[in-house]
C-alpha cells in the first residue's frame, strides 16, 4: 500500500492517491473488499478516514490492485495512514465482517471478545 499527495503551494496536502496490492489467502472466491484508510500524524493521533470500496472478483489465492483518489482537504501534520480490512463479500454470497465493523455497525454494542 502507499500514498501519493497532492500539495499546494504552501506545500501542505490538498489530497491523496492511494493505491493497494492485496491478496485473497482464503478458499473462496471474493467479490467486493472494504477497507479502512485513516490518515494519521507523527503521533499516531487520526487526521481523517474514510472507507474504501473495490468491487472486483480475486479468485482463491489471487492478487488485485486498486487505485482510489481522495479529492478533499487533509490535515497538514499527516504523515502516514493505516489500513483495516472491514468487510470481505465472497462470489457465492457470504461474507466476512471484522469485529470492528461489527462495532461501527451497532454503536454502544461491545462485540464479543476473541477467543485466545
Amino acid at each position: 500500500m502507499r500514498c501519493e499527495l497532492d500539495l499546494d503551494p504552501f506545500d501542505a496536502p490538498m489530497s491523496s492517491r492511494i493505491y493497494a496490492d492485496y491478496k485473497n489467502i482464503s478458499q473462496r472466491s471474493i467479490s467486493a473488499v472494504k477497507f479502512r484508510v485513516r490518515f494519521i500524524d507523527a503521533e499516531g493521533v487520526d487526521r481523517g478516514s474514510f472507507h474504501a470500496v473495490d468491487s472486483a472478483f480475486v479468485p482463491a489465492g489471487g492478487t488485485k490492485g486498486h487505485k482510489w483518489k481522495r479529492d478533499f482537504t487533509l490535515h497538514p501534520s499527516v504523515v502516514g495512514m493505516k489500513v483495516r480490512v472491514l468487510q470481505v463479500k465472497y462470489s457465492e454470497g457470504g461474507d466476512w465482517t471484522s469485529v470492528k465493523m461489527q462495532e461501527l455497525a451497532q454503536p454502544g454494542v461491545a462485540a464479543p471478545a476473541a477467543a485466545p
